[in-house]
């Protein structure tokens, strides 16, 4: 296993239940975009400038501060309170870097001068104090950890900061490069060497219409393609299997799953040249037929102005399947449950990237159909969920060097609290903690195995260092409005 020795251990009492650590004990630190937790009692916020000064954060009387250890650099970050709750004794204090910090890196985070709402400086914790102020403790966990916050606060005090303003600091570590991409990069390079082995990817078509928005649409096709299955289910709900040596594993028993997909083939391919083939990223919890729905309609224009050729599949783990089962699993509050939606987008990213390259080998030879397809010419276009996920696609497939992602973000422990999709399932959390804090903590905490699956543990390969194994440097283009012509634009 790559992993470093270094592990997360968060105990059995995570979240007030038992038994749920097991899924983050396998990460060697937190996430690159974490969002940074604390709680001051009382705190009003007055003193944060919030999304709109993020220059704050880089001057000398800024109330808040993120340093990056080994660089001695300051992170830009912007800081808010929770504004969800009706009072402060459920209010979080939440930091959130505006860039990606670095993978295995250690990071110092420290507040100070923050008021309560009657404009009274808040007092810091009893076991805090006595390791700023270094005075006697009788709790042998802050004698422990005396040697670590002296370094700590020399480090804070060489940046201007007064260690008797401050009020919580602390440290932590980022999760490695490798703990975040050696899952998918495994499945996907073993799974290329599988199915070249078995003489390419099988598939079969179940329908096509001719009849469908014949002004722009030549032929619908839907049928299946076969993928080397690395759960223990195709279904939703499922998990990895892995081997001896840490790695995802073929499930043994039954090793291919057939994957329903989409191709639409403009008229334009049809009378002039063959199209070029674009793979299509769908909504939240959304479904491959995605662009046919009516408020997507106007693609179907947009392939046969410029000749483009739709393939799509659902993204197992965040598709339409999936939402009723991430549903029951939030409405249990086992947060260990949530490990199924991760385990299964690896299979589903793994399939993403097995739908280009059977689009651009067996169907591009198909004896009907083949010839309408250009696989010399291939794009990805997502919106939404598509946009966001859109990254991890185009940092991991080889056959694509070029996308358009629209309306999307990163990380999602951000973007959740900002989007009105995600507010259903703040009602289903909600069941089982009440404590706003709690919610905050749940989805940072998620955020750790997310990055395995979403674009923060993947957006810094795109443009440059590409991952191994991969022969490309991606050309990105981002949208929050229409794309333009994907082979110009940048």
């Amino acid at each position: 296993m790559l992993f470093r020795s270094r592990r997360v251990s968060f105990g059995d009492g995570i979240l007030r239940r038992p038994n749920q650590a097991g899924p983050w004990n396998a990460s060697d630190g937190f996430s690159a975009g974490t969002p940074i937790l604390t709680y001051l009692p009382g705190l009003s916020g007055a003193e944060f400038g919030g999304e709109e000064d993020i220059d704050q954060s880089l001057s000398e009387s800024s109330p808040t501060i993120v340093l990056d250890v080994e660089t001695g650099e300051l992170v830009p970050h912007f800081a808010e309170i929770d504004v969800r709750p009706a009072t402060t004794e459920e209010r979080s204090a939440v930091i959130r870097p505006v860039v990606r910090l670095r993978d295995n890196a250690r990071y110092i985070v420290a507040l100070r001068n923050l008021t309560n709402e009657a404009d009274e400086v808040i007092e810091s914790s009893s076991e805090f104090a006595a390791l700023r102020d270094d005075t006697p403790s009788e709790d042998e966990s802050v004698e422990a950890r005396r040697p670590l916050y002296e370094d700590i606060f020399e480090r804070l005090e060489a940046k201007g900061w007064d260690r008797s303003e401050i009020q919580i600091a602390w440290d932590f570590t980022t999760a490695s490069d490798e703990n975040n991409t050696q899952w998918l990069l495994h499945m996907r390079d073993e799974a290329f060497q599988i199915v070249e082995d078995d003489g390419g990817i099988e598939y079969r078509i179940d329908s096509v219409r001719t009849d469908y928005q014949t002004d722009n649409i030549a032929f619908r096709i839907e049928g299946e393609y076969r993928v080397p299955l690395y759960t223990n289910q195709p279904e939703t709900g499922a998990l990895l299997n892995f081997g001896e040596d840490g790695m995802p594993e073929v499930n043994a028993e039954t090793p291919w799953a057939w994957v329903p997909f989409l191709l639409l083939i403009p008229n334009s391919a049809t009378a002039e040249d063959p199209a070029a083939i674009v793979e299509y990223g769908h909504g939240l919890f959304g479904a491959k037929e995605e662009p046919t729905y009516g408020s997507q309609r106007h693609q179907l224009s947009f392939m046969n102005e410029y000749n483009y050729a739709y393939a799509s599949a659902d993204l197992w783990g965040m598709s339409e399947p999936d939402q009723v089962t991430v549903g029951a699993l939030l409405l249990t509050g086992e947060l260990s449950l949530m490990q199924t939606m991760f385990d299964r987008l690896h299979q589903g990213f793994l399939n993403y990237v097995l739908l280009m390259r059977m689009m651009k080998t067996s169907f591009a030879a198909d004896e009907t159909y083949g010839q309408y397809l250009n696989a010399d010419e291939s794009y990805y276009y997502g919106i939404s969920q598509g946009g966001i996920m859109g990254a991890v696609f185009l940092a991991l497939t080889p056959d694509v060097e070029r996308g358009a992602l629209g309306v999307m973000g990163q990380p999602y422990a951000l973007l959740l609290f900002r989007a009105t999709g995600f507010a259903v399932f703040l009602v289903i959390i909600n069941e089982n903690y009440t404590d706003k804090r709690e919610h905050q903590l749940f989805v940072g905490l998620l955020q750790m195995l997310w990055d395995r699956v979403e674009p923060n543990g993947y957006t810094h390969h795109l443009t440059e260092n590409p991952l191994p194994g991969d022969r490309k440097s991606t050309r990105l283009n981002s949208s929050h409005t229409d794309i333009s012509r994907m082979p110009s634009s940048a």
